[in-house]
């Protein structure tokens, strides 16, 4: 069995959180889109849990995904913050559109 989808997975994850960290919206789309096709790519392959180096990688890929998921709740929350300091400047009451629940 092959690696490479999930060396590929392992980059793209570190370019996403690479972007998030930055400010510049064309790598963190770019980022995102190169995840979606390394993703779909990475699905195809199995009997990854018998190899041990494999196994390993695919551990450093959920960190890296999680790694993610907690700079985009922070981003979220630091933009709802923001939105809610803007209506409160303006004298209206904060919208929140998106709750977080599906």
């Amino acid at each position: 069995m092959s690696a490479c989808p999930l060396v590929k997975l392992e980059e793209c994850q570190e370019a996403l959180v690479h972007a998030l960290d930055g400010d510049d919206i064309d790598a963190l789309e770019q980022s995102i889109e190169a995840l979606r096709h390394t993703v779909e790519a990475a699905r195809g392959v199995g009997g990854w849990h018998d190899e041990p180096d494999l196994r390993d990688r695919a551990v450093r890929i959920q960190s890296l995904a999680q790694a993610a998921m907690m700079r985009v709740n922070f981003l979220t929350d630091l933009t709802r913050q923001r939105l809610e300091t803007l209506s409160a400047l303006r004298g209206r009451p904060a919208v929140h559109h998106y709750s977080g629940k599906r």
